[in-house]
């Protein structure tokens, strides 16, 4: 088991192939891609989520599960300490989490590529709404990186995708609770 103090934001990405461009020209290491499918658990009455605590199973490069506890209120930082494991089956792990009570279960799916820049991970994920690049590492490294590739820290976001999918939601109620992309969507990540 790994623990550690997660400290990362979001940004917004309007034109994917310029900033993996602009990522690529400044010296990042691209390490890898993939699918992920990431299945979010709590009891019915949502009672981890009222904790600020979020478990959850996601398969894609390896399979993991997760534990997550919002450290402290930041409005620079998403602050979290993290605890997580690679399983063997999370198919049996969510159904052995199901049973001790954690039935509501939330899906979301997303495309990532991965990359590395001076001791900052960069993940660029694309969402069924819309495409973002995650920074984590620490506070110096985050606000050196967001300067090197030209991004607006103002507009840097410190809430997971599940809240800004819910804010997406309250203009547009019938997309349900899942993230999820339609059948046959084709990822403009995968192909660059």
């Amino acid at each position: 088991m790994t623990e550690l103090i997660e400290t990362e934001v979001k940004i917004e990405i309007n034109n994917l192939e310029g900033f993996v461009a602009k990522l690529l020209e400044n010296g990042t290491v691209f390490k890898d891609k993939d699918f992920q499918r990431t299945v979010r658990m709590d009891t019915p009455g949502l009672d981890l989520e009222k904790r600020k605590v979020f478990l959850r199973v996601r398969s894609g490069l390896g399979n993991t599960v997760t534990l997550k506890v919002k450290k402290e209120e930041n409005k620079n930082y998403k602050l979290r300490d993290e605890y997580e494991t690679e399983v063997k089956d999370i198919n049996v792990l969510t159904q052995i989490f199901t049973i001790l009570g954690f039935s509501k279960h939330f899906v979301m799916e997303k495309y990532r590529a991965n990359y590395s820049y001076e001791g900052v991970e960069i993940s660029v994920d694309e969402l069924p709404f819309g495409i973002y690049v995650e920074f984590e590492g620490t506070k110096e490294g985050i606000n050196n990186a967001l300067k090197v590739f030209g991004l607006d820290k103002t507009k840097r976001i410190t809430v997971t995708y599940w809240h800004i999918f819910d804010e997406i939601k309250k203009k547009n109620p019938s997309l349900g609770e899942n993230i999820v992309f339609p059948k046959g969507y084709k990822s403009k990540l995968m192909v660059l």
